[in-house]
């Protein structure tokens, strides 16, 4: 049977109480954090997937994802490069531009990842740049128009 709490607060004072649900509460945070990232996933695919990573699952902040992500993937030592486009939807004024990482492994896979999906994909090695565009968004029939801005490609390595 579990005492009254009155009993609790007279035995250990508020003080105490506040400190020991302060502490649980803390050791629940704590296992939430660690479930929200399987630790048996790859450190690339940890780092791609972090929803911490600045602009990471927010619209118009493609770019900022892009830097943040791929300066913490070269610091682990896995090198890539940004891939920048512009499109247009067919039929419509609206165009815009986005920029995606894409990287490659020890073991020569090649990944891709934007701040608009949740985690990195893997893709043929021998993708064009275009291919990986289209691979990225998942629909390949989409009515929309892609240039590839070749300036700004050759020169994104990381």
């Amino acid at each position: 049977m579990w005492p009254d709490s009155s009993v609790l607060r007279n035995k250990y004072g508020r003080g105490e109480m506040k400190r020991i649900g302060l502490t649980i509460i803390a050791i629940l945070s704590a296992c939430l954090l660690l479930s929200a990232f399987a630790l048996n996933e790859p450190l690339h695919y940890r780092l791609a997937s972090d929803l911490k990573i600045r602009g990471k699952g927010k619209d118009g902040e493609c770019m900022d994802y892009a830097v943040a992500l791929s300066s913490r993937l070269a610091a682990n030592g896995i090198h890539g490069r940004l891939i920048f486009y512009r499109w247009h939807i067919r039929s419509t004024g609206a165009d815009g531009s986005h920029v995606f990482v894409v990287y490659n492994l020890p073991d020569h896979s090649e990944w891709i990842v934007d701040n608009e999906i949740v985690h990195p994909k893997q893709v043929p090695s021998d993708s064009t740049s275009m291919q990986l565009v289209y691979l990225l968004s998942n629909k390949p029939d989409a009515p929309v128009d892609v240039q590839l801005q070749e300036g700004l490609n050759h020169l994104s390595f990381f």
